[in-house]
């Protein structure tokens, strides 16, 4: 098997890579094994001193690194610069606060390293999802196999360039190109003492299956659903200005999950139309640009493949409002598409397509909407918008979501890299196992 990188906004060959061979791979995970061995006995103080390293040599390569990962993600210059710095950021916070996160070396009971670990990402802002998993994990006494999404593999070469820069035992912090054939032999492997996934619910079914069956604890972040709920009383800017940041700042080249916007009638067509005139706005361009606002599509084949999705729900009874065919131009450009219907099948309702659309679903009444979202996995966020306080409250507590907000701040979804606010980050107990020693007199 041969990875290909492209560069998405022109569609051409970056570079290949090849996959791993099967003597490669054993030798990379032997070597791995004993560094994570050797690692677990190290004091945190040495642990984050190595940290403190990695935070330096993300901060002094900040320019390279984003341009690199501009160059093969399509997400915006901006975007990838605040990616290496708060990646710098997590490095350092661990590296301060790890100590104390971890109980005294002889208390009763005191956090394990679960050894070596294999974490998987895929999805936006590759760089971070990876340093999010490495830093409580490093700080915690583990080795890291870290396997990035097909499509990324010059990612894998700059993850390898950084641990060098950073003085990182060799083996210690493994980046691999393998097979999802591969992937399962490795998670088997009993030198794999837990596993990471950071991405799509479909994959992290996947990665629970194999963990499953090995009898292996399992770190999962999932794409969660991300609703917005608009009622006829609604302020029209606030709604907006939040289904924009939502759909479009950042996540139009990667999303792939529930999401959608359900609006009742006597705000639709007003909404429907301000919406459309943002979005035929929106300056499409080369995500290295400084005026762009919309970049090209992650991977080969995802706009056609959007292009399709959209075809079939015109067909259905849907209505485009502003977008919705393929650019005539190099490269895996889509442009924002604004696409709204009755039925659920006319929308791509809740399956919330990987590009640059927002589907609008008009829905009669607050229990029409209620009915659509008890369908929907409950792990996820719903936005209502409304004047009346007591409505929207009313209407949260009946939904089925993990989070509901009446009226928050529009620009809640805006902020990059994705879970990247202190209160999202992974503890370090999910990355070690308890032991309890108890002396009898």
């Amino acid at each position: 098997m041969t990875f290909v990188s492209f560069d998405p906004s022109s569609g051409r060959v970056l570079a290949h890579h090849a996959c791993l061979s099967e003597d490669r791979l054993e030798q990379l995970l032997h070597q791995a094994y004993q560094a994570a061995q050797a690692w677990q006995h190290e004091a945190p103080s040495e642990r984050a001193a190595l940290l403190y390293r990695l935070a330096s040599a993300l901060s002094a390569g900040r320019q390279r690194l984003a341009r690199e990962l501009c160059l093969e993600t399509g997400t915006l210059l901006k975007d990838c610069l605040r990616e290496v710095e708060r990646c710098a950021e997590e490095c350092a916070h661990f590296a301060a606060n790890g100590q104390a996160m971890l109980p005294a070396a002889r208390s009763q009971v005191s956090q394990r390293p679960l050894g070596l670990m294999l974490a998987l990402t895929a999805g936006p802002a590759p760089l971070w999802q990876c340093v999010r998993l490495l830093a409580p994990a490093l700080m915690a006494g583990n080795g890291l196999l870290l396997k990035p999404a097909e499509h990324l593999s010059r990612l894998v070469e700059l993850l390898a360039r950084l641990m060098t820069e950073a003085e990182v035992p060799e083996g210690l912090i493994t980046p691999l190109r393998i097979s999802k054939e591969q992937v399962a032999g490795v998670v088997a492997d009993a030198r794999i003492g837990g596993l990471a996934y950071s991405g799509e619910r479909q994959g992290g079914a996947i990665m629970a299956a194999l963990a499953g069956g090995r009898l292996k604890p399992v770190i999962l972040e999932l794409a969660e659903a991300d609703l917005q709920l608009i009622l006829d009383d609604a302020d029209l800017e606030p709604a907006v200005e939040s289904v924009l940041n939502g759909c479009f700042r950042y996540r139009a080249s990667w999303r792939q999950s529930e999401g959608g916007v359900l609006i009742t009638p006597g705000l639709a067509e007003a909404f429907l139309e301000r919406l459309g005139e943002r979005l035929a706005s929106l300056r499409l361009g080369r995500p290295d640009d400084s005026d762009t606002e919309l970049g090209p599509l992650a991977k080969s084949g995802q706009r056609e493949w959007l292009e399709r999705q959209l075809r079939e729900a015109e067909r259905q009874g849907g209505r485009i409002r502003c977008g919705g065919y393929l650019p005539d131009e190099e490269g895996w450009y889509y442009p924002a598409t604004l696409i709204e219907g009755q039925d659920p099948a006319t929308t791509l309702f809740p399956a919330w397509p990987a590009g640059p659309v927002s589907s609008v679903l008009r829905v009669a009444d607050e229990h029409g909407m209620q009915a659509l979202c008890r369908s929907m996995s409950p792990d996820g966020i719903a936005s209502i918008w409304t004047r009346d306080l007591a409505r929207g409250e009313q209407l949260a507590r009946s939904l089925p979501f993990d989070l509901c907000r009446v009226n928050p701040n529009p620009y809640h979804n805006s902020h990059w890299p994705p879970q990247s606010s202190p209160d999202q980050r992974l503890p370090l107990k999910r990355f070690s196992r308890s032991k309890t020693v108890l002396v009898s007199a």
